[in-house]
């Protein structure tokens, strides 16, 4: 998807990020929707319910802790469609990015996710993503952390990622972080 496709778009849901995450999956994105939560919810439990809205990355209805993403910044900036895309890729946002994935797994495989958007092809790309996070049961879609399908109650344990231990601890705290720097920029701009 090129640029201007991707600003006339700008409404609709879009599950496509710069970085190589698939917002399809976010657990943000989905409770927006659903009203279905996780374990990634429950990290943002000092976030008021109502401000737990998205559109994916690439919307203009963007999750205020995600608004924070050095990323999203840099590549608006660039006007490129994904970090593949840009000179400088791996930068040292990218590279940041790829040791904070070591807290929040869904960020794990967004290198992968730009190989195979380069290779394939965005759309196809999305096409697997959607299957992917889909339940093999029912295909209902998942958040990155749902433990069972919300709909058949199938255990996603295998497909999913999971937060325990001290990376729950230290997800809570940096998502709030997070929050509250989106929120301050977003008053500032």
């Amino acid at each position: 998807m090129n640029l201007s496709t991707r600003v006339r778009e700008m409404n609709k849901f879009n599950p496509d990020t710069f970085c190589g995450s698939y917002c399809g999956a976010c657990s943000i994105a989905i409770y927006s929707n659903t009203g279905r939560t996780d374990e990634f919810v429950a990290c943002l439990g000092g976030v008021p319910k109502e401000e737990l809205s998205c559109g994916g990355c690439k919307s203009d209805n963007v999750y205020a802790g995600c608004k924070a993403c050095d990323i999203r910044r840099c590549a608006g900036e660039k006007g490129i469609d994904h970090c593949i895309d840009c000179a400088d890729y791996p930068c040292k946002s990218f590279r940041t990015r790829q040791i904070v994935a070591k807290l929040l797994p869904h960020l794990y495989g967004t290198d992968d996710g730009l190989k195979n958007i380069k290779l394939d092809g965005v759309d196809h790309w999305l096409d697997v993503q959607k299957k992917r996070w889909s339940c093999p049961d029912c295909g209902t879609s998942f958040s990155w952390y749902a433990a069972a399908c919300s709909k058949c109650g199938s255990s996603l344990a295998s497909k999913a990622h999971e937060l325990s231990g001290w990376n729950k601890l230290l997800c809570r705290f940096m998502l709030t972080m997070a929050y509250r720097k989106g929120r301050a920029e977003n008053k500032i701009v």
